[in-house]
């Protein structure tokens, strides 16, 4: 007879039940499947609003130096410069905020996995 028809203590969880273990892979891998999504979802997210801001800049940009051209007004050619720099900073603003969004749930996934992976190596030593 080998140890797995023994039935000892010392047989590791993978052994007594595959669905346990598909289970605990699942589990630990959820944080990260859920950041991925995040990921995607936020970065399509993102993209649409740095779209509608650029549109937006390009707009009133384009409105000014018109303004400026047609009616030789210098200073509506200093009010696109203006626009166009606002909108470059909000759009650098925006993209650093979802850099650091991502990053943090990045981490919380990371973390989560790690904590996961502790909880169960703590269970299958004390079966030992």
């Amino acid at each position: 007879m080998t140890i797995n028809h023994l039935g000892r203590p010392e047989q590791s969880t993978a052994q007594t039940s595959p669905m346990k273990t598909i289970e605990g892979f699942y589990n630990l891998m959820m944080p990260v499947w859920s950041a991925t999504s995040n990921f995607f979802e936020n970065h399509k997210k993102l993209h649409e609003e740095l779209i509608d801001l650029m549109q937006d800049a390009n707009e009133r940009v384009t409105d000014k130096v018109v303004n400026a051209i047609d009616h030789t007004k210098p200073k509506e050619l200093m009010g696109a410069v203006v626009i166009a720099s606002q909108a470059f900073g909000q759009t650098n603003f925006m993209i650093y905020n979802a850099v650091v969004e991502q990053h943090h749930q990045f981490m919380d996934s990371y973390f989560q996995l790690i904590d996961k992976s502790h909880q169960n190596i703590y269970k299958d030593v004390s079966q030992i």
